[in-house]
C-alpha cells in the first residue's frame, strides 16, 4: 500500500522554480515597446537631425521589421537580437547618433526647450533599453536556461 502524499499547509509552497517563459519578453509587450521606440526615434531625429546616423538607421529598420511582422517577436532568438541591437544603437560610443545636439531654433528659449525634450527622449530610450536588457539577462540566466 502506498503512503498518502503529505498535505500542504496553508501558504506552503514547493521549492520548485517555475519554468522559464518561452521568450524573454511577452511578444505583445515587445511589440508595444517597438511602437514606443518608433515614436521616440522619430521625435529625436526631428529634434537633432540624427536620422542618417548608422545606429539610428539600423534601429529604425529593426523597429519597422518588428511592427510589420510582429509574429517574429515570438522567437526568443529574434527577441534577443532585437534587444541587443537596440542596446548597441543607443550605447555604442563610436556612433553618437542618439547624442547629437538639437537643431538650433530662432530663439534661445526654444532651443533650450528642444534640448530638455531631447534629454527626456534619450532618457526614455535608455530606460526602455535597460528594462529589456534586464529581462533578457534574467531570461538567459533563468531556471531552465541550462537545459
Amino acid at each position: 500500500m502506498r503512503r498518502p502524499a503529505p498535505r500542504r499547509r496553508r501558504g506552503q509552497t514547493d521549492d520548485v522554480a517555475p519554468p522559464r517563459p518561452p521568450t524573454p519578453v511577452p511578444p505583445a509587450q515587445l511589440a508595444a515597446c517597438a511602437r514606443d521606440l518608433e515614436g521616440l526615434v522619430d521625435e529625436l531625429s526631428q529634434l537633432t537631425g540624427c536620422g542618417s546616423a548608422w545606429g539610428v538607421r539600423v534601429l529604425r529598420r529593426n523597429i519597422e521589421l518588428a511592427l510589420r511582422c510582429p509574429e517574429t517577436l515570438a522567437s526568443p532568438a529574434n527577441q534577443l537580437d532585437f534587444i541587443e541591437e537596440l542596446a548597441e544603437a543607443l550605447w555604442d560610443a563610436a556612433d553618437g547618433g542618439f547624442r547629437h545636439p538639437v537643431r538650433p531654433a530662432p530663439e534661445m528659449e526654444a532651443t533650450c526647450g528642444r534640448e530638455r525634450r531631447r534629454r527626456a527622449v534619450v532618457a526614455r530610450l535608455d530606460e526602455i533599453a535597460e528594462s529589456l536588457c534586464a529581462d533578457a539577462e534574467a531570461w538567459c540566466e533563468g531556471p531552465s536556461a541550462a537545459t
